[in-house]
């Protein structure tokens, strides 16, 4: 195996036990809240409309079911 092929396999197996453990906005876990930071981005776009949203890398969204909760209001996607 070489190292790239072995570096993703060790981070899928960290990813895998992350989320067997820990479920979405579970208390006292990592993914209880989203980011800060991002959520506090989203305060620059406050007011516009049609506001469209790419999440790469989402994962079990921690970071984009808030932002879609908060854009919802606007006719945003």
């Amino acid at each position: 195996m070489n190292r790239i092929n072995y570096i993703r396999q060790e981070e899928k197996k960290y990813h895998d036990l992350c989320y067997e453990q820990y479920k979405l906005f579970e208390t006292g876990s990592w993914l209880y809240e989203p980011v800060k930071t991002v959520m506090d981005l989203m305060d620059h776009f406050e007011g516009q409309n049609n506001l469209q949203v790419l999440d790469l890398g989402s994962g079990v969204g921690r970071n984009s079911i808030p932002i879609a909760q908060k854009i919802q209001n606007t006719s945003g996607t």
